[in-house]
């Protein structure tokens, strides 16, 4: 009997990872890989992310259980006209996309009648640290889960088996409300890392500044993608970034006001040194407010914990799934 076959379009980031996540848990599986960028392919391919590569696109999905497109926005509307005649009656196509209401028009555009078909976004891990394709990237990562108008039930326990026989945690949202969200934590600090290159490239002294920018800069201004990829991602999600613009207006219109202010509740006249000035500013106290949330953050994002602190940690192990019966065998979850 042939293996089932799982196609990966798109071997960037997020699809070598997975199909390394793919490997180290020894899916019972044919990987297969396509990107039209000869470059990634072989990179992938080097990496033993896939176990062939497919350079013709209907070729790659044919035959194919599982399809996973890990490609920007950009391209998913002309990928999914292209392989909407190649789609087996239940072949689950899963999309990933950083906005998952945008995603799942296109599902219900071009494949509206195919109710095996789901929107996703992983949220990779990393923090701190340069992102690079590794097995374990997606390792307890959030992984939203969302369905599209006319997705099956079944094609959710399909997506949220997958999730989790690569490492990560399904969580199901709806596309809106994810969207909403991603506006505030994703978009806006791509948006405004390019608006502050933007403006200091088009000042007089950019020939100096540059010279003196580092780190600091080069963090808060990386978008972590291409221009092109960026706007189509904002253009298609403006509708709730718009609302996320206009409430950090009112933000940094505080900000402006706090950086001015004079310090208050002086005891004496002794106590106005940098110190009691820093104790008593309103700056101060909203710059220590930022770091100690920004903080309790990131140590749960390193740990990949988001229990409150009043819940005890759960440790339980999820029964096996459809996906597992049907692409690891017995294993009934990944290697250690």
């Amino acid at each position: 009997m042939a293996k089932p076959i799982i196609t990966i379009l798109g071997l960037g980031l997020t699809g070598t990872s997975i199909g390394l996540a793919l490997q180290a848990a020894e899916t019972q599986a044919e990987v297969v890989g396509h990107d039209k960028v000869p470059e990634a392919a072989q990179a992938a391919r080097k990496l033993n992310a896939v176990q062939r590569i497919d350079w013709n696109l209907h070729a790659a999905c044919n035959g194919a259980s599982l399809i996973i497109l890990a490609m920007p926005l950009s391209e998913v509307d002309e990928t999914l006209s292209l392989i909407a005649e190649d789609l087996r009656p239940n072949v689950l196509v899963f999309v990933l996309s950083d906005v998952l209401q945008p995603a799942a028009e296109l599902l219900d555009k071009h494949i509206k009648t195919h109710g095996h078909a789901v929107v996703g976004h992983p949220v990779l891990n990393g923090v701190g640290g340069p992102l690079t394709a590794r097995a374990d990237l997606l390792e307890k990562a959030v992984f939203v889960v969302a369905a599209g108008v006319h997705t099956d039930p079944s094609a959710l326990e399909l997506a949220s088996n997958f999730v989790e026989s690569v490492g990560a945690k399904p969580l199901f949202m709806d596309p809106v409300e994810h969207d909403g969200i991603i506006a505030g934590v994703e978009q806006l600090p791509q948006l405004l890392g390019l608006a502050l290159v933007h403006m200091l490239a088009g000042s007089p002294g950019w020939f100096e500044a540059q010279r003196l920018a580092g780190r600091a800069f080069a963090q808060t201004s990386d978008p972590g993608r291409s221009a092109q990829h960026l706007f189509t991602a904002l253009r298609n999600n403006r509708a709730y970034l718009w609302p996320r613009i206009e409430q950090f207006e009112v933000e940094l219109a505080a900000w402006k006001r706090w950086l001015m202010a004079e310090p208050t509740d002086l005891e004496s006249p002794d106590q106005a040194g940098a110190e009691a000035e820093a104790a008593h500013h309103p700056l101060a106290a909203a710059l220590a407010a930022s770091e100690e949330e920004r903080q309790r953050w990131l140590e749960q994002a390193q740990l990949q914990d988001w229990t409150p602190a009043s819940q005890p940690p759960m440790d339980t192990a999820p029964a096996p799934g459809l996906f597992r019966q049907m692409f690891l065998g017995n294993l009934g979850g990944k290697k250690k």
